[in-house]
Order: structure tokens, then C-alpha cells, then sequence
């Protein structure tokens, strides 16, 4: 045994040991997350007129759609299908006298990505705060200076007023190709029950008379060469589609229209490919 060790929280804090006892802990304020997306995106959405398309999902679908004047990209980095249905509910009572159709991003890791189980966990936080959407599940106590950091961002920021959600276009990672789809696999055979929440989508989208179309979005050849048939990624998906075949399925993951140099990294478009994507779905949902 060490004689001195420490672990790390998902919450920000530092245990620090002693013979295998807890000393003290401390906050790491390096692990509050740059929340300035959050802040964009729920502002922008207060102002916003005219609402006929959402989107929602994670940062695959963040940075493939980019909005026109009657759509909103609420899609952000690590969202769960959870806070996708809150979002989506949260539209619905305040800007949703327009909305037509909710597009729904689906990533790899979706069937089976529970926000406040990952160390993104603190992403759950602005949700909370701007949203009013409560924790899915029990969540480590979260540290004052990171609601802080939010409320300062809230007076600070200064989000232009024709804001639609339009990524910024900031690649999220460097690691290597297969870790990386390594570890969005693992997400997929999670017993979470996320589908549920996509099942929410879809009742409420026609009690509404919303039309729902689910994304799959394109991917870079070494990404989509680490993973297994679409069969087995998307089974829940695909079984979940073929009970409920009003929601439209808008697979782009195998498209050979786009090429290495429409994204920023393996998983994630640049905006040459985002303008791709957007033209793709814009032209199905316009018929």
C-alpha cells in the first residue's frame, strides 16, 4: 500500500489518503467544464422566433446541423437522450406554437449513455440550472464554485441575437481512432433503458402532431472500420423503428458522399460537412 494516494471524483474533488484513510479533500477548479456552449444555446433559444425544426443531441449532431432561420440546434456536448426528451418538452411549452419536427441525433454510444454515471457527469449541471431539468439519477454533490461559474457566465456572455445554435466548430478530442470508438462501444451494451426516453420523444411528438426523424450521423472511414455491422450498434434503434414506423430514419453513417476532409476528427464533421448533413436532411424533411 502507498503511503500517501489519491483519487479523483467526478465531481471536481480530490480525496487525499493516508495508509489507505482520507485525509482532507479538495477542489479541483481545472475540472469545471467550459460552459460557454450552454450559455449560447439556452440564450439564443429565449430569443428565438419562428421555431419549426429542433434539433437535439450530442456534439455529432452539434456540429452536423447547422441552422437555418426556422430551425434550432439545441444538440450539445455528452447529451443524453434523457435531457434530448426534457429539451424537447421544455420547446414544447415555451417556444413550440410553430414546431413541425424534432430531429434526433442518434449517437453510438446512446442506447446505453447515462449523463450522470460518465465523468462528464458535470455537463448535467447547466441543464439543471438553465433548464430546470432535475438528475436523472443521484449525482455527487456538486460545488458551488462551478453553479458560480454559470451564473457569471450568464451576466457575461454576449451571445450575438440571431444565435440559432450554430456550432463553433472546436474539435473535442485527439485521441486515437479506435480508443475512441472503443469506448462509445461500451455505451451500447449498458443496461441503462435510455430507449425510453426516445419512446418519450415520440408520444409527445404526436400528441403534438410533430413529425420525428432520427439521424444517424456520417462518420470517418477509420471510425465506422472499428465498428461492428449497424445490426448489432443500433439493434435497440432499429428495433425500436420497426414498432413505430412513423418516426423516419435518416442514416447517414455509410454515405460515401462524404470524404476524410468533411470532418475534424474521426467522429465529429467540420462545417464543410455540416453544410453536407444539413442540405441531406433538409431535403428529406422538405419532401
Amino acid at each position: 500500500m502507498k503511503i500517501f494516494s489519491k483519487t479523483r471524483l467526478p465531481n471536481g474533488f480530490r480525496n487525499i489518503y493516508f495508509c489507505g484513510i482520507r485525509i482532507f479533500s479538495y477542489f479541483n477548479t481545472h475540472c469545471i467544464p467550459d460552459f460557454k456552449s450552454d450559455i449560447y444555446k439556452f440564450v439564443g433559444l429565449q430569443r428565438c422566433k419562428n421555431l419549426e425544426n429542433l434539433v437535439v443531441g450530442s456534439s455529432h449532431g452539434r456540429d452536423a446541423f447547422i441552422p437555418r432561420a426556422r430551425d434550432y440546434n439545441l444538440a450539445n456536448s455528452s447529451q443524453d437522450l434523457y435531457r434530448m426528451y426534457k429539451l424537447y418538452e421544455y420547446v414544447v411549452k415555451h417556444k413550440g406554437q410553430n414546431l413541425k419536427n424534432v430531429i434526433v441525433f442518434w449517437s453510438v454510444f446512446h442506447s446505453g449513455f447515462q449523463l450522470e454515471k460518465t465523468k462528464e457527469c458535470l455537463h448535467c449541471v447547466p441543464y439543471k440550472i438553465l433548464y430546470g431539468i432535475d438528475y436523472a439519477c443521484e449525482m455527487y454533490p456538486v460545488d458551488r464554485r462551478i453553479v458560480k461559474n454559470i451564473e457569471n457566465l450568464m451576466a457575461t456572455t454576449n451571445v450575438p441575437n440571431n444565435y440559432r445554435g450554430k456550432s463553433f466548430y472546436i474539435s473535442g478530442h485527439s485521441d486515437k481512432t479506435e480508443k475512441i470508438a472503443t469506448g462509445h462501444l461500451k455505451n451500447t451494451i449498458r443496461n441503462n433503458n435510455q430507449i425510453q426516453y426516445l419512446a418519450q420523444i415520440v408520444e409527445l411528438a404526436r400528441q403534438k402532431g410533430h413529425n420525428v426523424y432520427v439521424v444517424l450521423p456520417p462518420y470517418r472511414k477509420d471510425y465506422t472500420d472499428c465498428l461492428p455491422d449497424d445490426k448489432i450498434v443500433f439493434a435497440e434503434l432499429f428495433k425500436f423503428l420497426k414498432h413505430n414506423q412513423d418516426v423516419r430514419l435518416i442514416n447517414l453513417g455509410h454515405d460515401t458522399d462524404f470524404k476524410d476532409s468533411d470532418f475534424a476528427n474521426c467522429d465529429h464533421c467540420n462545417e464543410r460537412g455540416g453544410r453536407k448533413v444539413t442540405t441531406k436532411i433538409n431535403k428529406i424533411i422538405m419532401g
